[in-house]
């Protein structure tokens, strides 16, 4: 049988939980690599940004890679977990691309004349 004392403990416990379990549903997971990253190989040069943006009724992570220095051989490009690209550019930035739950971008920066690539920012 339980006493006064223990059902009070039981309340307490069970709204305890229940406001830690709102609390985190409203609250956004940061991802780890958020932050901005600079990388450059030769006379190539990107910037790389990593951002929580609110789409579609929640925070999701956002990649954008865009060059700074775009040199004869300079070819960039995000590709996914398989080492397939989903955006190249030799010059023009990638825009803001979803790179939320269950997906893989990697930005790479590639030797346009022997396909090599040469440098690779933060994989999200």
């Amino acid at each position: 049988m339980m006493t006064r004392r223990t059902s009070l403990r039981s309340a307490a416990a069970v709204i305890g939980a229940s406001a830690a379990i709102a609390f985190a549903a409203s609250t956004p997971a940061f991802a780890a690599n958020e932050g901005t990253y600079y990388g450059n190989w030769g006379g190539c040069a990107a910037t790389e940004e990593i951002q929580l943006h609110y789409v579609n009724g929640g925070y999701h992570d956002q990649m954008e890679f865009f060059p700074t220095g775009t040199g004869v051989n300079c070819l960039f490009s995000i590709d996914d977990a398989n080492d397939n690209a989903i955006w190249t550019s030799t010059g023009a930035g990638s825009g803001w691309i979803d790179d939320g739950p269950g997906k893989y971008l990697c930005p790479q920066i590639h030797d346009k004349a022997t396909g090599v690539m040469e440098w690779q920012g933060v994989c999200n």
